[in-house]
């Protein structure tokens, strides 16, 4: 094992979920894309399933066929752009693929004629994301999608661009937008059982847009989706990122650490090494700036970040050696460093943070009464 790890803490991760299942009456289908936003997508589903949920989104084919594999009877759902060549494995492995354009359903439907099978789908709407997703204006297009064999339009959903700020006007004219193309095509005669729309924040402050099902993300992981939502729900951080420190020593007034000589000792400086680096996820932009815990109290890394390795300023923290462990992320003592805080300081958002650990980090899964795995 490398002296390098992060723990996942699935009862944390259980209590996430039946915090967010508080908020709603409508159906989870909790987000595992990004192999469960770096947590791990089999633990994670596996233990989510325990808790009730039986489907979950995804972002691409390959993640969906990893799940498939070990939880055959699954629903899984892809709810990004699918490619043009993954119609048959779709039908196949019996996955819900997103469609936003006829030609994706030709395909689609096509495929499930030449294996004799109805495919599920659902419609994904742009009401004002921007990404992906058919416009108020093709009610016609999403008729004739209706009209191909061998298919089932299963659901119907889009995506919040502001659900996370305290401010929902926009929401809510995206959610009217959406409404109002439900019902036309329901007058239309297409009837269509299910209908998504919240992520974390909007399960969180936006009833009016559960629907059938909503779709946890961010939340379960024990992460707050904003600085202006969330913050109340007591979530708890599902992953702790640590290591262990590789060498001690003390350098004199004057000399440097690190690429490009950054950090200049201004006194007699311990400095301490772990073995991580920007090939790990630790960000090299945190060089200088960034902090970890050490004995339950603040260091700040000095020096550039390396691909490898990064050093800590431990000068004022007594008796720091070698195997002592280093928490990145997660508590030690009093002290706490989360996602968030990290990702404050890098000027991005927590989501980044975590589905940014790297594979080479091994991951240690706590389970629900606190063993490892």
């Amino acid at each position: 094992m490398r002296q390098v790890w992060a723990e996942v803490n699935l009862q944390a991760l259980k209590e996430n979920y039946y915090k967010l299942q508080t908020y709603t009456q409508s159906e989870m289908m909790p987000i595992v894309k990004a192999d469960a936003y770096g947590h791990g997508a089999i633990p994670v589903v596996e233990t989510l399933m325990s808790c009730g949920a039986k489907r979950f989104g995804v972002a691409i084919l390959e993640e969906a066929l990893e799940l498939k594999a070990s939880f055959p009877e699954l629903d899984v759902m892809v709810i990004g752009a699918p490619e043009s060549d993954q119609w048959e494995d779709f039908v196949k492995e019996d996955i819900i693929p997103s469609i936003f354009h006829l030609s994706q359903a030709r395909a689609l439907s096509e495929a499930a004629v030449k294996f004799n099978r109805r495919a599920r789908l659902h419609l994904k709407i742009d009401t004002g994301m921007g990404r992906i997703g058919f416009r108020d204006t093709d009610i016609s297009e999403i008729m004739k999608v209706a009209a191909l064999p061998n298919l089932f339009i299963e659901g119907i959903f889009t995506h919040f661009a502001t659900s996370d700020q305290k401010d929902l006007t926009f929401a809510r004219q995206q959610l009217k937008r959406f409404q109002l193309l439900y019902e036309k095509l329901k007058g239309a005669g297409l009837k269509i059982p299910i209908r998504h729309a919240a992520n974390t924040a909007a399960i969180l402050q936006f009833p009016e847009a559960h629907f059938e099902f909503v779709r946890p993300g961010i939340g379960m992981y024990g992460l707050v989706p904003s600085s202006q939502v969330g913050g109340n729900v007591g979530l708890e951080p599902v992953m702790s990122w640590k290591a262990k420190v590789s060498h001690v020593k003390i350098i004199k007034t004057g000399e440097t650490v690190s690429y490009g000589r950054t950090f200049q000792a201004a006194y007699p400086t311990t400095v301490a090494t772990i073995p991580l680096g920007y090939a790990d996820g630790l960000r090299r932009a945190l060089s200088n700036c960034g902090e970890m815990l050490v004995h339950g109290r603040r260091s700040t890394i000095i020096g550039r970040v390396c691909m490898d390795q990064t050093m800590l300023e431990v000068t004022k923290i007594q008796g720091v050696k070698v195997g002592d462990v280093v928490t990145i992320l997660g508590k030690d003592g009093y002290e706490q460093i989360t996602a968030t805080e990290m990702a404050e300081w890098l000027g991005t958002i927590s989501y980044e943070v975590v589905c940014g650990i790297s594979k080479r980090v091994p991951r240690i899964y706590l389970d629900p009464i606190g063993n490892n795995q």
